[in-house]
């Protein structure tokens, strides 16, 4: 059996609360537990991707596209765990 690698989310983390920071209370709320219980999961991951076209325009000051292209790229490219 071959075991997985871990992955270290902390840089995708880490952008995902600065997004955080400019939604509202609420948002924050819901959306601050997704990034601090993320596991590395794919169907998680997508959650995360659902929420962010939900927030629109307030997750960033330029494209909202560009802000889903470096989320994704944050996951995929996860460095492993030392």
């Amino acid at each position: 059996m071959m075991r997985v690698m871990e992955k270290d989310f902390e840089p995708l983390k880490s952008r995902l609360r600065e997004i955080n920071e400019r939604l509202d209370p609420e948002e924050q709320a819901s959306f601050g537990l997704l990034i601090e219980n993320f596991s590395g999961n794919t169907s998680e991951f997508q959650r995360i991707m659902r929420d962010l076209g939900k927030f629109g325009s307030r997750i960033g000051t330029g494209s909202k596209f560009e802000v889903y292209r470096e989320v994704q790229h944050l996951f995929h490219k996860a460095p492993p765990k030392e």
